[in-house]
Order: C-alpha cells, then structure tokens, then sequence
C-alpha cells in the first residue's frame, strides 16, 4: 500500500481547511438554518433571520439586548411601541424590580425540537429584590371577602410565596379541624362569609335537637357554638374566640 506524499497530505489538511472556513462563514451568513432550535415565537417572527438581533456573536442571547426593545419598567403594561396595554386585570411593572437582567432564566423565544426541549425556570418570587418581594400588595390586589377585610398585618402571616394555597390560617383560634371537620371552607362559612358560620352544615347537626339539648343546661343561646366549643371532642370548654366569626361585628 503507498502512502500518501507531502503534497497529499497538504492537499488534505488545505481542505479541511476551506471546509470549516466555509462551514463557519454559512453559520455567520445564515445562522438560522444552520444552528436555530427552531421557529421564532409569532410576537419576534419579523425577527426569522436577524439572530443577531437577540444573540451576540459567540456569546449566545444577550438580557441587554433584549432590553433595547422591552424595557423593564414598560413590560407588561406598554407594547414595544409604547402602547397601553388594556385588560381586565392590573398590569404591573415587576420586571424592573428584578435582581438581575436575566431574561433567559424565564423565557426563551425558539420553539426546539422535542428532545432538547428545556423548560424555562419561570417566574419565582426568589428573582425580585428583597424590598419589594414582602410588599405584595405591589403586584397583588388584597382579596375582596370578610375574612380578608378584617386581617391586619402582612400577607406572610398566611401565605407563602411559593403559592397561594395553601394558606397557613390559624384556626384552632377559633376551632379545632379534625379529620371530621377538615372540610371545604363553604361547608361552615356560607356565601364567602368568614365572620360568620354555622355548624348545621352537616347532617348530624339538627337546630331543634341542638336546642332542646342546651335548654336542659339552661343554656338558650347556642348561635355561636365555638363561643364554648373550642373543639369537635367533649363538653363546652368556656367562652372562647369564636365571636368575630359568630357574631356579625364591624371591628
């Protein structure tokens, strides 16, 4: 077998050469057929061949250049043109309250193929600056109910950030949930009503019964049951917190 000459062997390595200088050429000339994860998002379709309108040559998307046209301060409550935005619910500006530009860890504008897809992380409230993360009234509208109308002090109390619900209440001020009594919240308090309830919600619970057995204590008012119920086991434990949900108060 002959080996290849000096001059072969320069031959080669020149093509090789040509190749990948014309292979690193197309990728800069027409990017988004050689390298794109896909199509565009329909909002940045115009956008279908000017990846270096997001991207930065050899350094992937770049979070400044995404704010050249969405600016933290206008996103979600302006178009990139400078129009309102008009919807139903409050728009609210968060995204100048970041820690850190960076757009990629939420979003991403290329539709991959299914087996390189990566979720974006989402919004977490771990990514606003610590001042506006404790003031969720910022962003968020207080509930519009009596149970929210009467609570005074921070939502933390109750809720986390990681989610709504569930919410951390502390009932047993009021009355012990048991395993019989860890029911829907409407099964006790009717018409979203939390600073009233009642306990004949359930069919155990019959008022004429309830009464003619009170009355043979001497007890006639047996409307506000947690009052001396404080728990769904025993006698009455004496008078409890139960009037601001057994009794209709304004304070």
């Amino acid at each position: 077998m002959m080996r290849p000459g000096p001059r072969t062997g320069r031959a080669l390595l020149a093509g090789i050469a040509v190749a990948l200088a014309v292979l690193l050429a197309l990728l800069f000339i027409y990017p988004h057929q050689m390298i794109a994860p896909g199509a565009l998002i329909p909002a940045h379709a115009e956008l279908q061949q000017d990846c270096f309108a997001c991207h930065a040559p050899l350094r992937g998307p770049s979070a400044a250049r995404c704010m050249a046209c969405h600016r933290p301060a206008e996103i979600g409550v302006r178009t990139t043109k400078g129009q309102l935005l008009h919807s139903t619910h409050p728009k609210v500006a968060f995204h100048a309250q970041l820690r850190e530009a960076d757009c990629m860890a939420c979003h991403t504008d290329h539709a991959a193929i299914p087996l390189t897809r990566s979720k974006p992380k989402g919004f977490a409230h771990e990514l606003l600056k610590p001042a506006i993360a404790a003031q969720c009234t910022a962003c968020h509208a207080k509930p519009r109910d009596s149970l929210h109308a009467t609570i005074t002090g921070g939502c933390a109390q109750c809720h986390a950030t990681s989610g709504w619900t569930p919410a951390n209440f502390a009932h047993d001020r009021f009355f012990r949930l048991d395993a019989h009594h860890n029911v829907a919240c409407t099964t006790c308090h009717i018409g979203n009503q939390f600073k009233r309830y009642t306990c004949y919600g359930c069919h155990e619970h019959q008022p004429g019964r309830i009464i003619a057995e009170h009355a043979e204590e001497g007890i006639r008012n047996v409307e506000n049951c947690v009052r001396c119920h404080r728990s769904p086991e025993g006698e009455g434990e004496g008078k409890g917190e139960g009037e601001r949900q057994g009794e209709d108060r304004d304070d």
